[in-house]
């Protein structure tokens, strides 16, 4: 049973336990009130002053006041110490345990409106639910055995997105959803199928893929073989239709009714809940196989708002989504240096979309109307392993235990390099092949910690495994030679961009979002100095650039040495549009500029660099 529904029995069993559910309700919330307060800061939609060298105060308009001791990290971020958060109201100072509270207080200040702040308290309440949840199960897991456990295990452990302050908002669904479907509830579930007739979907697959080896990846032989009586008992077979899973909540909240008329003409048929049970990961849509992980992950539409959008699947990619990854793969397997570095495309074998034939002809339907009904087949980590790999969820790297741990100092100590070795591989092994792949192919992944999976050997990171190119990668909007391996068909469906926008897929996907907090954890708990940090990442990128000398005019064009890159928001964007339906997803907002960390490292060399008092 999920630490949700045992959570709450236990509330109402013994006063000890209500008196832990207390102690978690205040950590959780002081945490998110921190979190809040340092992204908040980071997005410069709040400006706390500083009252000394580590002390801080927020005065917001209204006269109430935050106080708290923080450092500031060479990206202008703030590392608050949780537990010094102080709320004042006149002359009464409490601690700042209710972040519902916080928000309530700084509404005018983050110009919230009356309307879109009552929906977003609801988004937190739910956000520090599933925060509960995971702190209680983290409760007696020290970081050593956190960072042994098995990654779709070890994901259900993570703290979830850090950029975004509300990260488990998950609106649509209550607590037993939380309970039975949530990436922290650990628990599987069996998918339900459909069969859909091949008329009416949109399909993308290999040639090497058949229904029939989609299917043996999700159903053993004994529900193979349940299913094909029920095939049989309907009339139904694969020539003319196609199966399809779907997630359990989806089919009961919105395919049921939104796709009846489907149903009534026959063209959708419910089979039911066949083979093994899916387990939630990370990104929630995408479900691992619980029995077999090595077999292909499948991920599905989830209509909730859940941290900036709606989680559908869109259709213009499905058809060309098989042919780009096997053309990822391609370029893995043959490309000089993404194949010395191991690196992986976990390929999207097949997808299938169905098409809402009602709202497909609303042309500013609000887009999650567009994105309910679809599939998409991918290739698990966990599959081609070579002997001592294993597969471990990027974000894992920042996940720290109750006591404070980072994960990642466990792998390094036991990995007996020194910290900086360390470093140098893990950027050598990630960050060198997304920059290979933008300069080279002019190819922008959105590389964040929830998008990447590093391979380790033992505890050493040696490749990694890049996935979700459905929307996620982008091209550069100039002609390279490189594009003309692409098919064609692909090229018409990429979203095409100028270098420098391009250029934040890797300085704001993987930089700001991984390595700011990847850095500031090595800092505060590893007494690593930021400054070596990137020092050391300036020195992997100088040297692979070195190796790749006819690509110099790639590198001035995707230059990550610039003095200053563009600060993009993805929490303000909400205070701005509310959450009224859009036709379109969301965008980040920009907020000015951001001193470039490995521009200065450079400028003044490691041991002279000034950080206007950031580190002193």
């Amino acid at each position: 049973m999920s630490v949700h529904m045992n959570g709450v029995k236990n509330m109402e069993q013994n006063e000890p336990a209500l008196q832990q559910q207390a102690a978690l309700w205040r950590i959780a919330n002081r945490r998110l009130t921190a979190k809040a307060l340092a992204e908040l800061s980071y997005e410069q939609a709040l400006r706390p002053e500083a009252s000394s060298a580590d002390r801080y105060l927020l005065k917001l308009s209204n006269g109430i006041r935050y106080r708290f001791s923080a450092v500031r990290s060479i990206w202008d971020f703030l590392l608050i110490d949780v537990d010094s958060l102080r709320r004042e109201q006149q002359t009464v100072s409490t601690s700042a345990d209710n972040a519902a509270q916080f928000f309530i207080d700084a509404a005018a200040d983050l110009e919230l409106n009356d309307v879109t702040l009552g929906v977003f308290l609801h988004e937190l309440a739910n956000t520090l639910a599933a925060d509960m949840a995971v702190l209680q199960q983290r409760a007696n897991l020290p970081a050593e055995i956190i960072a042994d456990l098995p990654d779709e295990a070890l994901q259900a452990l993570l703290d979830g997105h850090p950029k975004a302050v509300l990260n488990k908002g998950r609106i649509g669904w209550g607590a037993e959803e939380f309970a039975r479907y949530g990436t922290e509830s650990a628990s599987g579930a069996a998918l339900i199928w459909l069969a859909v007739k091949r008329e009416a979907v949109r399909v993308g697959m290999q040639s090497e893929w058949s229904v029939e080896r989609l299917l043996q990846q999700s159903l053993d032989s004994s529900e193979q073989q349940r299913l094909m009586v029920r095939l049989q008992t309907l009339d139904i077979d694969w020539q003319a239709y196609l199966p399809m899973p779907v997630h359990p909540w989806q089919w009961q909240h919105h395919i049921r009714h939104q796709f009846a008329g489907e149903i009534a003409a026959g063209r959708l048929r419910y089979l039911g809940a066949f083979g093994d049970a899916y387990l939630p990961l990370q990104s929630l849509r995408t479900l691992a196989n619980a029995q077999r992980p090595a077999c292909l992950h499948i991920k599905l539409p989830i209509t909730v708002l859940n941290t900036s959008c709606y989680r559908g699947i869109p259709g213009q990619y499905i058809e060309t989504g098989a042919e780009l990854s096997a053309w990822m793969a391609t370029l893995c397997a043959n490309d000089p240096v993404l194949k010395a570095r191991g690196t992986i495309a976990l390929q999207e074998v097949a997808g299938i979309f169905y098409p809402h034939p009602e709202q497909e002809q609303v042309a500013n339907t609000p887009y999650r109307y567009r994105e309910m009904l679809g599939a998409i087949w991918r290739q698990s980590p966990a599959a081609g392993l070579q002997d001592g790999e294993r597969p471990m969820l990027l974000a894992a790297l920042l996940q720290t235990d109750k006591d404070g741990r980072p994960l990642i100092e466990v792998l390094i100590r036991r990995s007996g390099l020194s910290t900086a070795q360390w470093l140098s591989a893990l950027f050598d092994a990630v960050v060198v092949p997304l920059y290979h792949l933008m300069c080279r192919y002019g190819i922008g992944l959105v590389a964040h910690a929830q998008n990447l999976t590093l391979i380790l050997d033992g505890e050493m990171p040696v490749r990694v495994a890049l996935k979700d190119f459905h929307g996620d990668l982008r091209m550069v909007d100039k002609h390279f030679p490189e594009h003309s391996t692409m098919p064609e068909q692909v090229k018409q469906t990429l979203t095409r961009l100028p270098a420098h926008y391009l250029i934040h897929d890797l300085q704001t996907g993987h930089f700001v979002t991984v390595l700011r907090f990847l850095s500031a954890l090595l800092w505060q708990r590893c007494a690593f100095d930021e400054r070596q940090f990137y020092a050391l990442l300036a020195e992997v990128l100088r040297r692979y650039q070195a190796s790749q000398p006819e690509l110099s005019n790639r590198f001035a064009m995707f230059d990550l040495f610039t003095p200053t890159i563009a600060r993009v928001c993805i929490n303000r964007v909400r205070f701005r549009i509310g959450y009224h339906d859009n036709a379109e997803r969301p965008l980040p907002m920009l907020a000015g500029d951001l001193d470039n960390p490995l521009w200065m490292v450079e400028q003044t060399g490691q041991n002279q660099l000034e950080l206007g008092g950031h580190h002193d």
